[in-house]
């Protein structure tokens, strides 16, 4: 018995060491992490969107601006009531850039560009904000698991800038927002409090409407508040919510296609997928989580720490983890097409990245390799469009299986030498005479605007008849104040910081 109290005596001190830890930093040691964090992500901040799903989800805020309507080109969407189309990707992102694209709308008569293009480049500022706004919400899960306030700080950089997310901070993909919601959603269920599990509440229907798939987030998180506090009337509130955004879906749907479960995608759910899904999300040479974001092996190494702190905490974000690899591996397009590593995913890697911040200082060498590898990995789509790749190999007629499961065809491997080639590509082009020409996108990467450009936002102010060098400039000037955020976040550690009782020597 004696031995049983001195145990639960000695975790309960390390909860309070790691929470006296974080405290004097406060809530907003993270939002400077989280500034910092994004003004790197905008000097990157790419020329336009590439994917389908993005420029789908763009007709829509474009479409609402010009005409207050949801009905978008033919081009772009599925036929619905009235004889018109509509977008079958997600509305809540297309809503947020409604302020965006009207600002763009209204800015391009004036630079004497087309509306499209730069609405398409201001869009692209809400997918870098989601991304550095998860970065500092993966520092304070890390945390509430027990972390202390600098293991969860190398947590939140190796989450921005050694996973997958690094890439799509890039693009206008729905999955940078459904992270930022997860992560906000087992952040405040994780702090147990009555009005923090009402925001869980909120965020869980929000995630809802920024793709299906976020319906698990609502749920997971009210078998986690039942099993920890035993209150079903609690545990029900983010239940609730799930329950609320599928509703709002729904009427959605029916308001465009006349039909409350018509989502837009082929619900091809098999349960013979499971066993190459799972695999191919986790280990496939195209899609695998293992190749593309290394540093989250540490994450599962982490799991007997996390739970020798809190036996509870640490199962809310593995199995938010383990529902989206499930959900996906349904799936039989668990691929994702032409998606850099598993963009399934992403969402829940916040909170296995928060789980790395728990680790004992002898871990942190092994942290920073891993970290570095994975920004290595998936630095190439920081100037070019992974696309690239895919397009050379589409070319090259590279079967879809090749692409997926050969290692002689792993994007990861071939990132580099794609983006070197696009770059010189760029350097043959006039960009104004590639931005000139009108029509639907070309097949082939010669006749591509896209593919033959630098990918990032300045490559193309000529256009604008803007030097290069002005914007080259401002993005060094907002990496250079970037990185003095982030040693401002580092410092209000302060000199001497006295390291948690997670944290020993």
């Amino acid at each position: 018995m004696n031995s049983d109290n001195q145990r639960q005596n000695s975790e309960h001190q390390v909860v309070s060491d790691s929470t006296s830890q974080a405290r004097p930093t406060g809530r907003g040691m993270w939002v400077t992490l989280a500034v910092g964090i994004t003004l790197i992500y905008l000097a990157f901040l790419p020329p336009g969107i590439y994917s389908m799903d993005g420029n789908g989800m763009l007709a829509v805020a474009e479409s609402l601006v010009a005409h207050h309507s949801w009905a978008v080109p033919q081009d772009l969407g599925l036929p619905g009531r009235e004889g018109q189309f509509f977008g079958k990707w997600y509305p809540l992102q297309s809503v947020l850039a409604v302020p965006l694209v009207a600002l763009a709308t209204e800015s391009a008569q004036v630079l004497r560009v087309p509306a499209h293009y730069l609405a398409a480049l201001v869009s692209l500022i809400l997918p870098a904000i989601f991304s550095a706004a998860t970065a500092g919400l993966v520092g304070l899960i890390a945390v509430r698991l027990g972390s202390s306030a600098a293991g969860a700080q190398i947590a939140a950089l190796a989450y921005a800038f050694g996973t997958i997310a690094l890439a799509y901070a890039r693009t206008f993909y729905a999955e940078p927002l459904l992270a930022l919601l997860t992560a906000a959603a087992i952040a405040a269920a994780l702090a147990s409090s009555p009005a923090q599990i009402a925001l869980a509440a909120l965020c869980s229907m929000l995630a809802v409407l920024a793709k299906p798939t976020g319906i698990v987030v609502g749920l997971v998180v009210a078998a986690y508040v039942l099993a920890k506090t035993r209150s079903l009337k609690l545990s029900m509130i983010p239940a609730l919510g799930s329950f609320a955004g599928l509703l709002t879906y729904c009427l959605y749907n029916d308001m465009r296609f006349g039909h409350p479960m018509m989502f837009g995608q082929p619900w091809s759910f098999r349960f013979d997928s499971i066993p190459e899904g799972f695999v191919g999300l986790l280990l496939s040479p195209g899609r695998g989580l293992l190749w593309y974001c290394p540093i989250l092996v540490l994450s599962f190494a982490a799991i007997p720490k996390a739970w020798k702190l809190n036996i509870w905490d640490p199962l809310l974000p593995l199995a938010i983890f383990a529902s989206f690899l499930l959900l996906h591996s349904l799936w039989v397009f668990w691929s994702g097409g032409w998606s850099w590593g598993p963009r399934f995913l992403l969402p829940a890697i916040p909170g296995l990245a928060a789980l790395i911040g728990v680790m004992e200082k002898r871990w942190r060498t092994a942290i920073v390799v891993l970290a570095v590898a994975g920004f290595l990995i998936n630095a190439p789509t920081l100037f070019a469009f992974y696309e690239r790749y895919y397009a050379e190999q589409n070319e090259r007629g590279v079967s879809e299986h090749d692409a997926l499961w050969s290692f002689s065809e792993a994007p990861f491997l071939h990132g580099w030498p794609a983006a070197a080639r696009e770059v010189r590509d760029a350097e043959n082009s006039d960009v104004r005479e590639i931005f000139a020409r009108r029509g639907a996108p070309s097949a082939t990467i010669t006749g591509s605007r896209a593919l033959r450009v630098v990918a990032l936002w300045w490559w193309v102010l000529p256009v604008a008849g803007i030097p290069r060098w002005i914007g080259a400039v401002l993005s060094g000037f907002l990496v250079a104040l970037g990185l003095a955020f982030l040693a401002r976040a580092r410092a209000s550690l302060g000199p001497h910081y006295a390291p948690a009782a997670s944290d020993p020597p």
